[in-house]
C-alpha cells in the first residue's frame, strides 16, 4: 500500500492500470479477512467471541487514513478505483475504519450508486456490533439519494438476518415518507417503512405506491401493507402472482409473510416459477424493459448441467414482441440458468439449444480459449493441422479465429468458405467432429463465440448425460 501511494502520480496516469491494482488490493484484503475472522456473523445475531476480530479492532490490517487519503485521491483519477478504496475500510472492523468510512460516504459518496454497493459489499458479512457503530456513526442529514437506497437496504437486510434488532432509522420514519414522494428510492423505502412499522404513518404513501404502474413498486408496496397488517396489500400481493412478471417475487413476499396459501396452487408450481424467471429477465432495463406478448414452453428436461451436483429441471421458452422496428422472437432458458441470446437460436434443434446454453455458463480453468495472434510455435502448428482438416472437409479457411481448449481437448474455431451445402459461416473443429453454422448476413446469426458454445455445450451434455 505504501508503494501504491508513493508511485500514485505515475500510476494516475493509467487509470486501468491503477484500477486493476485497486482491485487486486482489496480482494487481498478480504481474502485475508476472510480467512482470519471467517464468516464472523453472518447467521447470528449476537457480536462474536472471536480473538482475532477483537485483534483487528484495536489494530487494522490497513491504516485507515491511508485508506481515506487514497480515496480522495483516487475519486479524481477513477471512480471504480475509488470504490476499492471504500471497499478496504468497509472490511476493516476497527472503530477508525467504520468512522472514516461512515464520514466519507455521508459527505463525499461516490457518484454512482454502483460503486457505492461495491464500497459497501463487505458490510452484508460484517457482524451486529459493526453494523451498529456505522448507522450510529452517519451523518443522516447529507445523504445522497444513491448512497441512502443501498443503506436502506443494508438495514433491511441486517434486520431480516437478526443482526440488527431494530431498523436503525426508526425515529426518521416521518422522513422516510415524505422522500417516498420526491425521488427514486420508492423500491428500498418501501421495505424499510414496512420493517419500521407504525400503520398509521406509512400505509397511506404505500397505499398510493401500490396504485403506481410500475410493478416492483407495487409489489414492494404491497409487501409492507402486509407487514403493517393492511387487507389490501394481502390482496394485491396474491393478484400479482398472477402476473409473470411480478410473481417471482410476490411468491417469495407471501411465503416470507404466511399469505402463500392464498396464491392458486399452480401459480407456485416450477413451471409457472421458471416462466415468471425468465419473464423477469426479459423484463429488466438491461433487456427488453417491457414483457414478452407471448412466452410458450417449448421443451423441458431434467439434465445434469455445467456447475450443479444434482441433476436440473431445464425449461426452454419461445418469446415474442411486437415491436416498432418489428416482430422479435427467439428461444431463452429458465432453470440453472436465466438466459436469451441476441443470436436466433429458433433455426436450432432443441438439443443444440440446450447445448448453447451449457457451454455459454460453463466455467473450469481447462476450458479457454487462445487467439490467433497470441499462439505459441506448438500451438501454430496444431493450429495448421486443423485447418488441414477443415480443407479436406471442402471448407476454405479465410480467417482462423481462435484455438479452443476443452478439458484437453484443442480444436480451432475459423471462418470459411465452401460450396453448396458447405456455404460460408463459421467452422469448429478438432479433427474428429466438425461444427459448421452457414452465415447468413444477419445480426442475429450465430457468432464465433456462440458457435465455441454450442460445441462445448454438445460435448458436456453428451457426457454427463448420456
Amino acid at each position: 500500500m505504501t508503494t501504491l501511494v508513493t508511485r500514485f502520480d505515475e500510476l494516475s496516469s493509467h487509470p486501468p492500470r491503477l484500477r486493476a491494482t485497486m482491485q487486486a488490493l482489496a480482494a487481498r484484503l478480504l481474502k485475508y479477512l476472510s480467512e482470519t475472522i471467517g464468516a464472523t456473523a453472518d447467521d447470528q445475531a449476537a457480536t462474536v467471541d472471536n480473538a482475532e476480530l477483537d485483534a483487528l479492532r484495536e489494530q487494522p490490517s490497513v491504516n485507515p487514513a491511508t485508506l481515506t487519503d487514497l480515496y480522495q485521491r483516487l475519486t479524481e483519477v477513477d471512480q471504480v478505483a475509488a470504490a476499492h478504496a471504500l471497499q478496504m475500510l468497509a472490511a476493516q472492523p476497527d472503530e477508525e475504519s467504520i468512522d472514516l468510512l461512515a464520514d466519507l460516504l455521508s459527505h463525499s459518496p461516490p457518484e454512482d450508486w454502483k460503486q457505492v454497493a461495491l464500497a459497501l459489499s463487505p458490510m452484508w458479512r460484517a457482524d451486529s456490533e459493526t453494523l451498529a457503530l456505522f448507522y450510529d456513526r452517519l451523518d443522516t442529514r447529507s445523504l445522497h439519494p444513491s448512497t441512502l437506497a443501498i443503506l436502506i437496504d443494508l438495514a433491511g437486510f441486517s434486520l431480516r438476518k437478526g443482526k440488527l434488532t431494530e431498523h436503525p432509522w426508526q425515529l426518521r420514519q416521518a422522513e422516510l415518507v415524505s422522500l417516498l414522494g420526491s425521488v427514486s428510492l420508492t423500491i428500498s423505502l418501501c421495505d424499510a417503512l414496512g420493517l419500521i412499522g407504525n400503520p398509521q404513518n406509512a400505509s397511506p404513501v404505500l397505499l398510493q405506491a401500490m396504485q403506481l404502474s410500475h410493478r416492483r413498486i407495487q409489489t414492494e408496496a404491497a409487501a409492507a401493507l402486509v407487514r403493517l397488517g393492511i387487507p389490501e396489500g394481502r390482496e394485491r400481493l396474491i393478484a400479482l402472482a398472477s402476473d409473470p412478471a411480478a410473481r417471482l417475487r410476490a411468491v417469495s413476499y407471501a411465503e416470507e409473510l404466511d399469505c402463500a396459501d392464498g396464491i392458486d396452487a399452480n401459480l407456485r408450481e416450477p413451471l409457472a416459477l421458471a416462466e415468471a424467471e425468465l419473464t423477469s429477465w426479459l423484463t429488466s432495463p438491461e433487456q427488453f424493459g417491457i414483457p414478452p406478448q407471448r412466452l410458450e414452453l417449448i421443451d423441458t428436461r431434467t439434465l445434469y448441467w455445467p456447475g450443479y451436483e444434482e441433476p436440473q429441471a431445464c425449461y426452454i421458452f419461445r418469446y415474442e414482441y411486437v415491436l416498432p422496428s418489428g416482430q422479435v422472437a427467439n428461444l431463452g432458458i429458465a432453470g440453472p440458468a436465466t438466459h436469451a441470446f441476441t443470436a436466433d437460436l429458433t433455426r436450432l434443434p432443441v438439443d443444440d439449444v440446450y447445448a448453447s446454453f451449457a457451454g455459454w455458463q460453463v466455467e473450469h480453468e481447462d476450458i479457454f480459449e487462445i487467439p490467433m495472434t497470441q499462439l505459441n510455435v506448438a500451438q501454430r502448428s496444431e493450429a495448421d493441422r486443423l485447418i488441414g482438416c477443415l480443407l479436406d472437409q471442402q471448407l476454405q479457411v479465410t480467417e482462423p479465429v481462435a484455438l479452443t481448449f476443452f478439458l484437453g481437448e484443442v480444436a480451432l474455431i475459423a471462418e470459411v468458405e465452401g460450396e453448396g451445402e458447405r456455404s460460408n459461416g463459421y467452422a469448429m473443429t478438432d479433427g474428429i467432429e466438425t461444427l459448421h453454422m452457414r452465415s447468413q448476413g444477419s445480426p442475429t446469426d450465430l457468432t464465433p463465440a456462440m458457435i465455441v458454445a454450442l460445441y462445448r455445450g454438445r460435448k458436456l451434455l453428451r457426457t454427463f448425460n448420456p
